[in-house]
């Protein structure tokens, strides 16, 4: 009978906020990409299931941090989403026999260690239980509680990268030459070519023109290996970027002791497609002087490149890094625990999943002779993002410095955040937006 009336409660709350959202004239704007794409016909009721369209949504808790275990069990059941727990390792626990050769004369951090053995942890059961998809989520990660919404949005912008054609062209088709340039001859990095030239297709044209045939594996398309839905940051693809070799080690490289290299890039490799996907009037974005990973760090570029609330799906990048969420394809499991749970170990999780996303592991031949990468697609603002409590830091690594060390919280990029919000929506009380605009 108590379960009975709690779960009432918690309907009646969900059902509220709803309401509230929807019938309130300042967010109402705020689903207007949302509204495009379902005039158009093309929503996917997948998206609104209690595992976001994908088969499983996984996240990693260190079984000692029942504070986050608590707040994600609160922020998945008030935005009816279905999380299946993996126990996090802790670095102390992985020795150093199990790891990739190539790891042996790094001294890597301990919280690196135990990050990379959780996520290879998450994949492998992902395939043993050969899911079609499965998102990963950190136990501090964020999310806005429009979220469903926005993966609607998210879904057909990211359709162009994933999605094979029907029998006419897409309009991105014909850029192909552009955004998947040859490899055969090396680019003069004095000249500006149309393979430095970004591509971008608006979503509203998307919408209108696409010719793409429907997915029937995912509603997020059929070709895909990773999804990169929560980071603290990326770039664009640029085509100087991809083509350009280096040994010189990452910043982040440089804070382990050995300052391992980053892998080579051979000149005239694969290199990620230039294609952008603005979303214009996105009024769950913040304002650009929101835009940034943690409160001391520079603003993010996408606010000067385009108009304010205005999200971007592109190719994953230009150094993405920080896993707060990311989806896999079964294909893409299978490719990342082999290269990571048997090949290769230098760095932080994150670091190397951005490398691979950016082609630095993958440069074989396909059956055709073409060159062929892997399919990362990102957002920028992210859609899930860290959740700084108060008080509490990360397990690997504590970015924002003293904020987080008061009595203050904060989830980046995200308005309605659900864990900023999970007092007021638990007591039925209207939800407040934590970067509002500028009045």
């Amino acid at each position: 009978m108590l379960l009975s009336y709690r779960s009432a409660v918690l309907g009646l709350t969900i059902f509220f906020v709803i309401c509230f959202l929807l019938l309130k004239p300042t967010r109402l704007k705020g689903l207007s990409p949302f509204q495009n794409v379902r005039d158009s016909g093309k929503a996917s009721p997948e998206i609104s299931n209690a595992t976001l369209g994908f088969q499983q949504v996984f996240v990693v808790n260190i079984p000692e941090r029942t504070d986050r275990r608590d707040a994600m069990t609160l922020a998945a059941a008030l935005s009816e989403i279905d999380v299946t727990w993996v126990d996090g390792v802790l670095g102390g626990d992985v020795t150093d026999r199990v790891l990739p050769a190539d790891s042996w004369d790094k001294h890597i951090s301990r919280g690196n260690k135990g990050s990379w053995r959780a996520h290879m942890n998450v994949l492998q059961t992902i395939i043993r239980q050969n899911l079609t998809s499965a998102l990963i989520l950190e136990d501090d990660a964020d999310w806005d509680i429009r979220l469903k919404s926005q993966l609607q949005v998210f879904a057909q912008a990211t359709r162009a990268f994933t999605q094979p054609a029907g029998t006419k062209p897409r309009p991105q088709d014909l850029l192909a030459d552009i955004y998947n340039p040859p490899t055969t001859a090396e680019p003069d990095s004095s000249s500006s070519s149309s393979s430095t030239t970004i591509v971008e297709l608006p979503l509203a044209q998307l919408l209108s023109s696409s010719n793409s045939l429907l997915p029937k594996v995912t509603p997020y398309g059929d070709i895909w290996d990773v999804l990169w839905l929560g980071h603290c940051g990326t770039d664009f693809p640029t085509s100087a970027q991809n083509t350009i070799t280096s040994e010189q080690p990452s910043e982040d490289d440089k804070t382990t002791t050995a300052q391992p290299k980053k892998p080579l890039r051979r000149k005239g490799s694969w290199r990620p497609p230039l294609l952008r996907v603005p979303i214009s009037n996105d009024m769950t974005v913040p304002e650009p002087q929101h835009l940034k990973p943690h409160p001391f760090a520079l603003r993010d570029p996408l606010g000067g490149e385009y108009p304010p609330h205005t999200r971007v799906v592109h190719a994953a990048a230009g150094r993405t890094s920080c896993t707060q969420a990311y989806a896999v394809s079964q294909k893409g499991a299978r490719k990342l625990l082999w290269q990571f749970g048997l090949q290769t170990f230098t760095s932080g999780w994150d670091l190397m999943l951005g490398d691979w996303c950016d082609g630095v592991y993958n440069d074989e031949d396909g059956e055709d002779g073409v060159k062929k990468g892997p399919v990362c697609v990102t957002v920028q603002p992210p859609l899930f993002s860290h959740h700084f409590g108060k008080g509490a830091t990360s397990d690997i690594m504590s970015p924002g410095g003293g904020f987080i060390k008061g009595n203050k919280e904060m989830t980046p990029y995200v308005r309605f955040s659900v864990k900023m919000n999970t007092g007021r929506m638990v007591e039925g009380r209207e939800p407040e937006d934590q970067w509002p605009d500028a009045v």
